[in-house]
């Protein structure tokens, strides 16, 4: 038996270019300044500022699919027709986020929503488990430990149930658990499910009484804010899927954090929410257990697991 039937070899793991690094930490900056232009728009209803979302981002990926003829995910979509209906309730889910994620900026629970992206990375892990049945380890129990125990605290002391935080932790880890698992790029996946969520909002507009059921409001100066929602949802975008080529996945993983916390200090330093003792505790639990959760990933990152191999290849090559 030879060695290359032995030993089943990892993927080669990305360089890390410091390109990838700049591309990659302007993402996670936009991001994590969203909360800034939600709030400009605090006068309008939160279904109302999604819809608009999802009709310009949906106007800015058509342009895109156009000028650069990108059209093979019909082809793909034929092959796999199963994944219109996953596509689409994907769509529903990161809507269901997105909307969440502008209620709470504009109710002035900006604070909830950074706990929401902070828990997200141990729920996806919690997911992995459950649905891909992978086994955790020892640090990444810990780590799920320490947010389960931050959300019972949140219970017992403030009295409240982080429903904000858990419905964008839980929305964005499912939305991602289907991404791994689709044939589709994020950007063709986004696409579709822009398209197949726009009628949905359009005849929500037609039938509300918002100012955007108005058709005279979408040609006065006030759209153009609106239509500023399809640039700032594709441009980081755009710019994390290039980062994940030029940057090593440990390091992204570990990057991820960066959105959740510039969130944080919007939330604390600049719109001056109650930051008391008992939140503290909730984030220091929850910034424990990421601490625990990325040691962990350090500890098994690709480039290490494929040095490991390499060694065990030539002991066995050398017998």
């Amino acid at each position: 038996m030879t060695t290359q039937n032995v030993i089943k070899k990892p993927v080669t793991p990305i360089k890390t270019t410091r390109h990838g690094i700049v591309t990659a930490l302007i993402a996670f900056f936009i991001w994590g300044t969203f909360p800034l232009y939600f709030k400009q728009l605090s006068d309008y209803n939160a279904t109302e500022i999604i819809g608009h979302r999802i009709v310009w981002t949906f106007t800015c990926l058509l342009i895109v699919l156009v000028v650069t003829k990108r059209w093979q995910w019909i082809d793909t979509l034929k092959k796999n027709p199963r994944w219109i209906a996953y596509t689409f309730i994907s769509g529903i889910i990161i809507a269901i986020n997105w909307l969440t994620y502008v209620w709470a900026v504009n109710h002035d629970q900006i604070l909830e929503a950074s706990l929401g992206y902070f828990i997200g990375p141990l729920v996806g892990v919690g997911l992995s488990m459950i649905l891909f049945k992978e086994r955790l380890r020892t640090l990444q129990w810990v780590a799920i430990g320490f947010a389960l125990l931050s959300v019972v605290i949140q219970v017992v002391i403030i009295g409240s149930l982080p429903w904000i935080s858990l419905i964008l932790a839980f929305s964005f880890s499912t939305y991602g658990t289907i991404q791994r698992q689709t044939p589709l790029t994020a950007v063709d996946a986004m696409f579709v499910e822009t398209a197949m969520l726009l009628p949905i909002f359009l005849a929500w507009f037609w039938q509300s009484d918002v100012a955007s059921s108005d058709i005279s409001f979408w040609f006065t100066p006030s759209i153009w804010l609106l239509m500023l929602a399809g640039p700032i949802t594709l441009i980081p975008l755009l710019m994390f899927n290039k980062s994940t080529k030029l940057v090593a996945y440990s390091l992204l993983s570990f990057m991820n954090y960066l959105t959740p916390t510039f969130i944080f200090f919007l939330a604390v330093f600049y719109y001056n929410e109650p930051f008391d003792l008992h939140r503290l505790a909730v984030f220091g639990l929850i910034w424990l257990g990421l601490l625990l959760f990325s040691i962990d990933l350090w500890r098994h990152r690709p480039s290490k697991q494929l040095k490991a191999a390499r060694l065990r290849e030539e002991a066995l090559s050398s017998k």
